[in-house]
C-alpha cells in the first residue's frame, strides 16, 4: 500500500497527473472513465479551481486509488 500525504490541491493534481502518466492514459480517455469533463481534470491536475470532493474522488476511483482521512500528528505541525 502506498501512502502519500498531501495538502493542498496542486499536490493532488500533481499526484493524480502523474499516476495517469504512469499508466499511459491520455486525459481526454481518463475523462471519460472517470466521468467529469476533460476541461475540469486538466484544470485538476493543474492545481486550478475548487474541485468538489466528489470529482477529486471520481478521478482517484478511476485511477484505481482511494481517498482517505487522518488526524494529523500534532506534534509535527
Amino acid at each position: 500500500m502506498i501512502f502519500f500525504n498531501i495538502m493542498k490541491i496542486d499536490e493532488i493534481g500533481s499526484f493524480l497527473a502523474q499516476r495517469r502518466k504512469s499508466l499511459k492514459v491520455c486525459q481526454r480517455d481518463l475523462a471519460a472513465l472517470s466521468g467529469v469533463s476533460e476541461h475540469a481534470l486538466v484544470n485538476l491536475e493543474r492545481g486550478i479551481g475548487n474541485p468538489t470532493l466528489k470529482l477529486v474522488n471520481a478521478v482517484a476511483d478511476a485511477l484505481g486509488l482511494e481517498l482517505n482521512l487522518s488526524v494529523k500528528d500534532q506534534e509535527a505541525t
